[in-house]
């Protein structure tokens, strides 16, 4: 009775957790490449900045939004990462403060659209996600600049197969576990999500919830964008295209409802590793990224209505 109960409750991370592990089978029958500690290293440094993005993605997904100016955030990252603005250290640590700072107010910019001008949050992204990709062009019009070999190594640099920005990883993801499962803030969030007329008769500043969840989602994705700019060694406008939709992807299959209210991020790193797990092994046999693009939104797909019928059955049943 008690295992019955434990698989009913936490039956979205048990079905992400047999996709991994099916998954890494697969990998394993495609290529004997595919298990060697060289190519799961490489895994991890290109799981790394989704997972970042994606957790602050989840902050949106849960307000029933979902954020699609963080790829743009993350294009802006590494522009604004490759200029040299001061030698050595110090300058590694003015960019990284400009590009946080950044994201808060394009996190900002997106939250008081969307509180006081009461703009739908697919439409207020959407045109911030324009808006900051001309901003990371005007910056760096084609790809180059550069990032310095030592902050390079100090987030990629390996402890046997394990890239040091996986520290970085799980202390952001541990950080809104906590946030989001034991305060104030987190409790918020949720309610706003579920019903904001509900959470606003309960005293729930609403208006502030959202404006918060936003400006924190656009600072974790300037944060995944300077990983991506320190995986890359160099700055691109483009860096940043497929991050929004990839988030989502991983957000939605990690058992984030796109509906608001439910889900948490403990199913982001099975997720995480799903997709660029099956990019690694569609990579190794061959298949073109045009066909790529197929599959993640197949994925996307039929993830979405797979937990939309599960719903549809618990309400049923309810």
């Amino acid at each position: 009775m008690k295992l019955r109960a434990f698989a009913k409750k936490y039956d979205n991370l048990l079905i992400v957790y047999a996709i991994l592990l099916a998954v890494l089978l697969a990998g394993a029958v495609s290529s004997p490449r595919f298990l060697t500690g060289l190519n799961l290293g490489n895994i991890m440094e290109q799981a790394v900045g989704l997972g970042i993005v994606a957790l602050g993605q989840v902050l949106a997904i849960l307000l029933a939004g979902i954020d699609l100016s963080v790829g743009a955030v993350v294009s802006l990252s590494t522009a604004i990462m490759s200029v040299e603005l001061l030698p050595g250290a110090p300058g590694v640590a003015l960019n990284i403060c400009i590009t946080l700072a950044a994201g808060a107010l394009v996190g900002a910019f997106n939250g008081l659209g969307i509180v006081y001008l009461r703009i739908p949050p697919f439409i207020m992204t959407l045109s911030t996600m324009c808006i900051v990709n001309g901003a990371a062009l005007k910056i760096r019009p084609v790809p180059g600049g550069t990032i310095p070999y030592e902050f390079m190594d100090l987030l990629f640099g390996r402890v046997d197969i394990f890239p040091h920005a996986m520290l970085l990883w799980a202390a952001l993801g541990g950080v809104l576990v906590w946030v989001l499962g034991s305060r104030r803030f987190g409790r918020s969030l949720y309610a706003v999500g579920g019903s904001p007329t509900t959470a606003a008769l309960s005293g729930i500043p609403v208006g502030r919830v959202k404006l918060q969840a936003h400006m924190l989602c656009s600072v974790i994705a300037a944060a995944g964008g300077v990983c991506v700019a320190a995986r890359m060694g160099s700055g691109d406008a483009s860096l940043g295209d497929l991050f929004g939709m990839d988030s989502v992807t991983v957000c939605v299959l990690g058992g984030v409802s796109l509906f608001g209210g439910q889900g948490n991020i403990i199913g982001l790193l099975a997720s995480t590793f799903i997709l660029s797990g099956i990019s690694n092994i569609l990579n190794m046999v061959g298949v073109s990224s045009y066909y790529q693009y197929v599959c993640k939104g197949l994925i996307l797909l039929v993830t979405v209505l797979v937990f939309s019928m599960k719903d549809r059955r618990k309400e049923a049943r309810a």
